[in-house]
């Protein structure tokens, strides 16, 4: 299901308003991100998480620099709710512009057996389902060590794929990689079959300290990866 455009209107405001007061509450952890969307230095994107009595309300958003715009739109965005200690996904809302291409989407996490998107009912098993902001914010907090394989249930917009990434100690720059930064590189180590008819690729560069900071996320769009790497904390 596609939403109607006073729909999609109703989305974006509510949207920025949600935005605006995550950045007013004195919990927030805002990052600030250069894009770049194949060879183009594309825009900017920000990733801000609010943690609240353990309720965390996180919001990602891309979007082109206007020079790009007027040839071609990026203008993605995700706000989601997600309960920390019981690692549970409660809603999630997603927004695509990438040039022609419109989607949004309206997901409740109804209970453990059932979800609710756009309005309709569908049975699924959503106990240990992330988003990729909650799961950004996770990994954050994640005592990795080299050599590990971690496994989610990534949730993108209408359903669900697995990602297993590869855990591997970044140790910095070196003879023949003078301009490699030190830290944690997670990595995906395959794709299966539900993830790349959903399109979800992923892969991130964490600090060395911690809690982790997200130094370079990689996403895999319709279209093609958007890179966006760390310039502001």
């Amino acid at each position: 299901m596609v939403l109607d455009y006073k729909t999609m209107n109703t989305v974006k405001r509510i949207t920025l308003i949600y935005l605006l007061l995550l950045m007013a509450n004195g919990h927030c952890q805002s990052y600030s991100y250069k894009v770049k969307y194949g060879m183009v230095q594309a825009g900017t994107a920000k990733l801000v998480h609010n943690l609240e009595k353990g309720v965390l309300t996180s919001f990602l958003s891309i979007q082109s620099s206007p020079w790009l715009s007027n040839l071609w739109t990026l203008s993605d965005s995700i706000r989601s709710i997600y309960l920390v200690e019981s690692g549970e996904l409660k809603s999630h809302i997603k927004a695509i512009h990438e040039g022609t291409y419109h989607r949004n989407y309206l997901v409740n996490f109804v209970d453990s057996n059932m979800v609710s998107i756009n309005g309709k009912e569908h049975e699924l098993n959503t106990q240990g389902i992330k988003d990729i902001p909650s799961l950004l914010f996770d990994l954050s907090r994640t005592h990795f060590q080299h050599g590990d394989t971690l496994r989610y249930r990534l949730w993108d917009g209408r359903g669900f794929g697995v990602l297993n990434l590869a855990v591997e100690k970044a140790i910095g720059p070196s003879l023949f990689k003078p301009f490699s930064a030190a830290g944690w590189k997670l990595s995906p180590l395959n794709s299966t079959k539900k993830s790349r008819e959903n399109q979800i690729q992923l892969a991130m560069m964490y600090s060395e300290s911690y809690p982790h900071e997200p130094l370079r996320i990689e996403i895999g769009t319709k279209y093609g990866n958007v890179i966006m790497r760390l310039v502001k904390r």
